[in-house]
């Protein structure tokens, strides 16, 4: 059975389409893919999204599978109603929804005098040198402000930061946005820093990884390429899946999901890993030994397409497509 109108929200004007969950007509997927679970489609951004523009376009991702599409504005019934999504959607509409920064995590390094002073003392003690620092984390969180990074840095640490809880004479860089830049942690509030040069840091032990969560979209974090960081995203103890034929990229996992009530998060290679998951690199070190390492660009593209969305169980899934050449159907285990 398809969604209808009936479950969309019953608006007389034309709304603004942006970061809000619509219902795709259903004439508008492949027949293949007429299912209501295909049906939902977050809209992000386009010229489509607002109804008194000449636009038609509109850009976001089936809320699904995670899989990005550009749709017309007529391709819609409308936005979808909140009070008869199914759980899985409201779960995922919940997080589509809260305010994320990018950011990083910034330090003095171990036995420096300077840790834990503040602004006023550091600046009389010969002020903040970034050479200094090293980078302890880096990664997409649940913010707003630097007053909701400071209170997660230290009640509920993102997976992969390995330091000590966020504390004064630390440094938070804001990559992106209005706000972008660097940020002293003083005694009170932050202040900040346009000096601050993130190339004479030590940030050479760091190592970027994809952080897939179930109901989450893949993010893309910068973590230390140390075991307490991995074991910290997982939840313990790991273990790798092998996925790629060339082996240049691993999956780490929790090594006993299967007995500790993990939810499903998502099929990597032959397998249905459960609980928080992620991607590395997988390389030579200097030892002539393969171990994990950053992921490529090129890498991190492609893992967040493949990866775009956990399973939902119970039903299968026709995942829609735009690839009209691609002929064979693409299923995943529903909710």
């Amino acid at each position: 059975m398809c969604l209808t109108k009936v479950h969309c929200e019953n608006h007389k004007e034309p709304q603004n389409y942006k970061g809000k969950l619509l219902i795709v007509k259903p004439q508008v997927l492949r027949p293949q893919c007429r299912q209501k679970e295909a049906q939902y489609f977050f809209a992000q951004n386009g010229f489509g999204c607002d109804p008194n523009s000449l636009g038609t376009a509109v850009f976001g991702h089936f809320l699904a599978n995670g899989q990005k599409a550009r749709l017309e504005r007529s391709d819609f019934l409308g936005v979808a109603d909140k009070s008869q999504l199914p759980i899985w959607a409201s779960n995922r509409l919940v997080i589509l929804e809260k305010p994320q920064m990018k950011i990083r995590v910034f330090q003095l390094k171990e036995a420096s005098p300077l840790t834990f002073m503040n602004f006023e003392e550091t600046s009389k003690r010969g002020g903040v040198k970034s050479k200094d620092y090293r980078q302890v984390y880096g990664g997409t969180v649940f913010a707003e402000n630097l007053e909701d990074v400071f209170r997660i840095c230290n009640t509920e640490l993102p997976y992969g930061y390995h330091g000590h809880s966020l504390s004064v004479s630390d440094v938070v860089e804001i990559c992106d946005g209005k706000d972008k830049g660097f940020y002293f942690v003083d005694s009170i509030g932050f202040k900040k820093l346009d000096d601050f040069d993130i190339t004479q840091t030590d940030h050479e032990n760091m190592m970027k990884v994809l952080i897939l969560e179930k109901d989450r979209l893949p993010y893309e974090a910068e973590i230390k390429h140390n075991i307490y960081a991995m074991q910290h995203i997982v939840g313990g103890s790991f273990d790798i899946i092998y996925f790629e034929p060339k082996d240049d990229a691993i999956c780490f996992c929790n090594d006993e999901f299967l007995l500790n009530g993990s939810q499903p998060n998502r099929v990597v290679g032959n397998t249905l890993v459960h609980g928080t998951c992620f991607i590395a690199g997988n390389g030579m070190n200097e030892y002539g030994e393969y171990d994990s390492c950053s992921l490529t660009q090129d890498q991190i593209n492609k893992y967040t397409d493949k990866f775009g969305q956990s399973v939902i169980l119970g039903e299968k899934l026709a995942v829609p497509t735009q690839d009209e050449s691609q002929e064979e159907t693409i299923e995943q285990t529903l909710t």
